[in-house]
């Protein structure tokens, strides 16, 4: 059973830029009513981001105030320097 109300990534739109680029579009059984995981983690675990945190990081330009984004974009830097 679906919940009514979901909240999609859109697969080709204007606005995947704005978007965290580790969310991946994702269909499981789970109760949140998210459709993506993040693979940002630096273990190499997959995360459902909590309702609040998806809706107003992940899928919005703000996503860059992710903690676990901003580790992995550091570990990114340190690695090309």
């Amino acid at each position: 059973m679906r919940p009514e109300a979901r909240t999609t990534i859109p697969e080709e739109s204007s606005h995947l830029h704005h978007r965290c680029p580790f969310l991946k579009r994702a269909e499981a059984d789970w109760l949140w009513p998210v459709e993506g995981i993040c693979r940002a983690r630096m273990d190499g675990r997959l995360m459902v981001p909590p309702i609040p945190h998806y809706l107003n990081l992940c899928t919005t330009g703000e996503h860059c105030l992710c903690e676990v984004f901003r580790a992995r974009s550091r570990a990114a830097k340190k690695a090309a320097a």
